[in-house]
């Protein structure tokens, strides 16, 4: 069974002792690493602010327009 292996790089990132400690008391609690709780951390605030800005985008781009949920289930019959 051949499972790709995915190169990882190395990061450096600066914390107090206090925060890397409350950090790595948290990765204990949850039993991950220290690494994977500042990874996923990281991300999903990468993801939270992509997610804020589509949603920034779609409001800019609300033409005001809105259907029942009647109205939206006749349509999609009518497409169908």
């Amino acid at each position: 069974m051949g499972g790709k292996t995915v190169a990882m790089e190395t990061t450096i990132i600066r914390f107090e002792p206090e925060e890397r400690s409350r950090i790595q008391v948290y990765a204990d609690f949850v039993g991950r690493t220290f690494s994977d709780v500042v990874r996923e951390a990281a991300l999903e605030m990468v993801e939270v602010a992509a997610d804020r800005q589509a949603y920034e985008d779609a409001l800019a781009a609300d033409d005001g327009m809105r259907f029942t949920t009647d109205e939206a289930m006749r349509m999609a019959v009518e497409a169908g």
